[in-house]
């Protein structure tokens, strides 16, 4: 009844149509619609590209358009004056050889957006298949070279139009070709990983658009470095950012940098925050996600809160922002994919953020609605709790009645055990009131306590569906309230119509006892 692909691939998150996903590459806002951008992998032979998803009214409720930007296999350099052809003439050689198209940030522009991706070529006498990023352990600069390239969407509504033939990129969207980078001040190998916003720095009053990104050195090493633009295509870079010891960052080579600029709630004062991914250590998952609270000035960041964790999760790291009036971000759900059709990859919910006295809360606006309006399956459950005493457990069973996954929550702690074996936990401070939410979509576990201070997000390895939920207050903990809202299936079955038939007569039911009440037939009894 469940194929692989449903089980494995959610309803309500992004996800790749085919292969699998990378990472987040970019998203903006346009009107009320959402678009996101990410890097996908079709076929394990094929270079990763980017595809392209939006919610025009409603989030969660994903419209897959055309992919919006492919590595070609050019053999020849078109003259420079053809840069900046639609996507159909650029793919056709206006690179020579491109072998992957990496991740990076997407920025509003007018009515579109402009793309800032990461192209990469085999070195010489390196073959293409050998500098696939597939190919190339985590971490490593592999058999090949970067660089950092444009592009723009004119019209963001003309680019939600999909053509026949899905293997062509969107003809919407112009490749303005490689950005320009001076870097006379500081020299910089390959950049990677662009994030790019506008931020007002007085030291550069002429050059409001700021590029943090990775700079790659030797085989393994980077360093996070600063560009400023005026222009979006001439870079300058600044050197490497400057963090003091009080920012007390994590060991190991940094990931994915992300900036974003935030007015702190508490204090009213404009902070930035500094996202970045490093290595796990015992205990942990395989990368650890956090941010650093401050104020970003050329490349000196003063530090106003250290290093914290986003989320404690399995499965959570690389995310990314988008620069809006409530920032947006996306995290990458499960770092190694497979290509095996068993896991695909995912993106987490979008969670809107909010910075109170240099805290980050994550928040899932309208995550309740979607379940129950565009998921089958999807499951939701929300409480306020006292667990002052004693402590509240979450078991969530599949349809076998195996429990696949338990949430705990205790006055100073919240965790998520995976098939009764593998826990990851998160400290909790002292809070106004308990508060706990799981969301749960297929093979996603997202967790959000305390108003979202505390995040924990998962994928939850199962062979069969999630049928349920069962609560348990102990050792003095109360549920004080709690609301659930489940999919179409799930409600139909926690219903008993769990048949076509069943499901028949309870509509004929339905309609008599409307057109009763109408007509104003009651029964005595």
């Amino acid at each position: 009844m469940h194929s692989s692909s449903h089980k494995h691939r959610p309803e309500l998150h992004v996800t790749a149509e085919t292969g699998v996903l990378e990472a987040p590459a970019g998203a903006v806002f346009s009107g009320d619609a959402l678009h996101v951008f990410h890097q996908f992998r079709p076929r394990p032979a094929e270079g990763s590209r980017w595809a392209h998803q939006v919610a025009s009214e409603a989030t969660y409720d994903w419209d897959i358009c055309d992919d919006v930007v492919v590595p070609n296999q050019g053999l020849a350099q078109r003259d420079g004056a053809e840069q900046g052809t639609a996507n159909t003439d650029a793919n056709v050689g206006t690179n020579v050889g491109e072998v992957d198209i990496l991740a990076g940030a997407a920025v509003p522009v007018g009515l579109g957006a402009e793309l800032f991706f990461v192209v990469t070529h085999a070195v010489e006498d390196a073959s293409a298949e050998d500098a696939l990023s597939a190919e190339i352990p985590h971490g490593q600069r592999g058999p090949r070279t970067f660089t950092i390239e444009r592009a723009e969407i004119p019209n963001l509504l003309e680019a939600t139009e999909v053509s026949d033939d899905p293997s062509l990129p969107d003809p919407h969207v112009r490749r303005l070709g490689p950005i320009d980078i001076d870097d006379s001040a500081c020299p910089v190998e390959n950049l990677v990983t662009p994030s790019v916003i506008r931020h007002d720095d007085p030291a550069h009053p002429n050059e409001g658009w700021l590029m943090v990104a990775l700079s790659l050195t030797g085989e393994a090493d980077a360093q996070i470095v600063a560009l400023r633009s005026a222009d979006r295509q001439h870079w300058r870079v600044l050197g490497p950012i400057e963090l003091p010891a009080e920012a007390a960052l994590r060991p190991g080579r940094p990931f994915a940098p992300r900036i974003v600029s935030m007015v702190d709630a508490d204090s009213s004062t404009r902070r930035d925050v500094l996202f970045v991914t490093f290595p796990g250590g015992a205990g942990e998952s395989d990368e650890v996600a956090g941010y650093v609270v401050g104020n970003l000035s050329g490349t000196s960041f003063s530090v106003t809160s250290p290093f914290t964790v986003i989320d404690f999760g399995h499965d959570f790291t690389r995310p990314r922002v988008i620069d809006h009036t409530t920032p947006v971000m996306f995290g990458l759900v499960g770092a190694h994919p497979s290509l095996d059709g068993q896991w695909a990859n995912c993106l987490s919910a979008p969670r809107y953020l909010s910075l109170v006295d240099g805290e980050l809360f994550q928040d899932v606006v309208g995550a309740p609605a979607a379940v129950r309006t565009f998921s089958d399956y999807a499951f939701i459950w929300s409480a306020q709790l006292d667990a002052s005493e004693g402590r509240v457990d979450v078991d969530v069973t599949d349809d076998s009645g195996q429990v696949i996954a338990t949430i705990s929550y205790t006055s100073d702690a919240v965790s998520v055990t995976r098939l009764g074996v593998d826990t990851r936990t998160a400290p909790l401070q002292d809070a106004d009131s308990d508060t706990l939410t799981v969301f749960l979509d297929g093979p996603v576990c997202e967790v959000f306590a305390d108003g979202g201070a505390v995040t924990l997000t998962s994928a939850i390895p199962a062979h069969s569906q999630i049928s349920d939920i069962d609560v348990r207050a102990t050792g003095g903990a109360k549920i004080i309230s709690s609301m659930q809202t489940a999919g179409r299936h799930l409600m139909r079955m926690q219903a008993g119509l769990t048949s076509p038939e069943e499901q028949e007569r309870y509509m004929t039911e339905s309609l008599i006892a409307d057109r009763d009440v109408a007509e104003g037939i009651f029964d005595e009894d």
